[in-house]
């Protein structure tokens, strides 16, 4: 890749952080990063808690290898049932033998340990293993998902349309939800066909790449003396 015998347009490095790192050093031509995950969901205050459950189970379980899986939860401080709610939560996820850690604010749920430092909150699990926290309000939200995020997929649990629309504006994400699973952040669920990746970079391709967007454009001018 440094010193290739033909020329070389493009790279997508699939795999770990490490392999991306690698390319990016030494790679002499563009690279698209295919990015990781650390994915969030934001349990609103409108929610609809039987929805937040449902997403939230299935973003967790359904995939724990892939890249759009969850693996951060944050509630609303104000949302109501919140202990009920937590509980269920807690209960359905230890179904699927999912690890869960809290934040200091949620200390002591049982069936649940507090988590072991801020460096937690960037990472990608990967595995039955998932982090609940909480917020005051949808800002905090936001900035939350900004600052730990990996740029991939956020979603927004909630009845109030106007929230779910200033959310999604306000995520730095590839891809944004308003009541429905991260899951869904893959190159065949949005019609692209075979992906390539998963891009979280914004330039060229952001999102699901198919082999569409690995093209770029040509101009074909054809005249007859024409001059400027």
């Amino acid at each position: 890749m440094e010193n290739p015998p033909q020329k070389l347009d493009l790279i997508v490095p699939r795999g770990g952080e490490k392999l991306i790192a690698f390319v990016k050093e030494h790679a002499s031509c563009p690279v698209i990063v295919s990015g990781r995950g650390n994915n969030f969901v934001y349990v609103d205050t409108d929610a609809d808690l039987q929805m937040a459950l449902d997403i939230i189970v299935n973003g967790k379980t359904s995939k724990i290898s892939a890249c759009n899986a969850l693996d951060k939860v944050l509630v609303s401080r104000d949302l109501p049932r919140k202990q009920e709610f937590l509980q269920h939560l807690i209960q359905s996820l230890k179904k699927h033998n999912v690890e869960i850690l809290t934040d200091a604010k949620l200390e002591g749920l049982e069936g649940t340990s507090l988590m072991d430092g801020q460096k937690v909150w960037y990472e990608e699990f990967l595995d039955y293993k998932i982090l609940i926290g909480q917020v005051p309000d949808l800002e905090e939200a936001v900035k939350t998902i900004n600052t730990y995020g990996g740029g991939h997929s956020a979603v927004i649990i909630t009845n109030n349309e106007e929230k779910a629309e200033e959310f999604m504006t306000a995520v730095d994400s590839a891809a944004v939800y308003h009541n429905a699973s991260s899951r869904f952040t893959d190159g065949g669920e949005f019609g692209l066909g075979g992906e390539l990746a998963i891009s979280t970079d914004k330039l060229h391709q952001r999102g699901p790449i198919g082999l569409q967007h690995l093209v770029t454009n040509k101009w074909y001018v054809r005249g007859n003396g024409e001059i400027r």
